[in-house]
């Protein structure tokens, strides 16, 4: 075997070479090894395209499952035109009231020292209710009895004076003219009288407007003052509701008026009768103007036959409409304000498939807003698609947390 050189240029002997022989092969296996073992253990890079292509189809994969495991959402809904039935059909508390109920007050003022009723007493007519204090009126009562004394004794002075005036001309002593001035001066003096008594008279009434007399029979259904209370002229002391006509006082919204009308038909029962076996038939009366301050509601009159005569004043009513009502129209909808759905400039409602319970968007034509809501305009045979009509079932809470063709789960209102 030859012998081999270093790099410094010295010469190595036969063992020394022998032992850096195998040392460069082994180091050559080796490295042999470990190269083979990183191509066969080790996955290789993919492709970019190919990376691009795993990673898509894994996010379809999870958007896929996520629609999968959703749950329905929970909503609120309505069904078209159930509304309108219910209103129809609504029942109002009503009270049983006389058809006239007069409030009693006196002519002049005074202090109250007398009341003689209480509330739930039945009065006649000409019964004494309540009095004045009669000290106030003594004085001119006095004085109008004094003014008529002094014109009667006017008057028979008068009367002598023209005796001896006529007895004088017959015997001329004095003239015509003094005869007719006498004359002139009786008439004055009975003028005086005629004065004289219509104070006293006047005085009179104002003694007996100090008293306040039951015109009618019936029950005294309030009291408006009490003892030693001064009281102004025309205010009310007692109320006083008379026998005969009864009638059912209900107050409505304001969303009913508009479909009222005098004598339109009413059915009318006692509220502790859960069966309303016993109606009685109704029919508006009268129908206020304005609506009550604290409520704002309206006063309507139901004017009731005798059969409820003999039931008591105030009882508790229920009363429903039966007539046919005028704003019932067959193309407009009414349903919550909270039902509309604004996009693009747009109004929409959501509509709901019941076989599949998904929802779908659907444009409507707002025709204006009351307090039961808002109005729409039922579809027809031109634009059935963009519009909704009786019996759809519309989504009302929850509109703007939906999505076309979403699950939902609803409730009614």
């Amino acid at each position: 075997m030859k012998k081999c050189s270093t790099a410094r240029g010295g010469r190595l002997t036969r063992r020394q070479s022998a032992g850096l022989l195998c040392r460069l092969i082994v180091s050559s296996l080796l490295t042999s090894g470990l190269a083979a073992c990183s191509k066969s253990g080790e996955p290789s890079d993919p492709a970019p395209a190919d990376k691009a292509s795993v990673e898509t189809s894994g996010s379809a994969s999870k958007q896929q499952a996520a629609q999968s495991e959703e749950k329905p959402r929970p909503v609120r809904t309505i069904v078209l035109g159930q509304g309108a039935a219910k209103e129809a059909a609504a029942i109002y508390p009503g009270e049983l009231r006389a058809r006239h109920e007069s409030r009693l007050g006196f002519r002049v003022a005074g202090k109250l020292i007398a009341r003689q009723v209480q509330a739930g007493d039945r009065v006649i007519a000409g019964q004494i209710l309540a009095r004045l204090d009669p000290s106030e009126t003594a004085p001119q009562t006095a004085a109008a009895k004094a003014q008529l004394l002094g014109a009667e004794t006017d008057l028979k002075l008068a009367l002598a004076d023209l005796q001896r005036m006529i007895d004088l001309r017959v015997k001329g002593f004095v003239s015509e003219a003094q005869v007719d001035r006498q004359r002139s001066a009786v008439d004055a003096a009975k003028a005086r009288i005629d004065a004289a008594q219509a104070q006293l008279a006047l005085a009179g009434n104002s003694v007996e407007f100090q008293v306040i007399r039951a015109d009618a029979s019936g029950g005294v259904v309030g009291l408006d003052a009490e003892l030693g209370q001064v009281i102004a002229a025309g205010q009310s002391v007692v109320r006083v509701a008379r026998d005969g006509e009864r009638e059912a006082l209900v107050y409505l919204p304001e969303s009913k008026m508009p479909g009222l009308a005098l004598g339109q038909a009413w059915s009318v029962w006692l509220a502790s009768d859960n069966k309303q076996a016993g109606r009685f038939q109704a029919s508006i009366r009268e129908i206020s103007p304005i609506a009550e301050p604290g409520t704002r509601t309206f006063a309507v009159r139901l004017a009731l036959r005798d059969a409820m005569a003999a039931m008591p004043l105030g009882i508790s009513l229920q009363a429903q409409a039966i007539g046919p009502s005028k704003q019932n129209t067959a193309n407009e909808l009414i349903m919550p304000t909270t039902a509309l759905y604004s996009r693009d400039g747009k109004t929409y409602v959501w509509k709901v498939d019941e076989p599949s319970s998904t929802v779908k968007l659907v444009a409507v034509n707002v025709i204006g807003f009351s307090d039961q809501g808002v109005r729409l305009l039922a579809a027809n045979a031109q634009d059935s698609v963009t519009a909704v009509s009786i019996g759809d079932r519309i989504v009302t809470a929850g509109v703007n947390f939906l999505r076309e063709g979403q699950k939902i789960r609803w409730t009614e209102v």
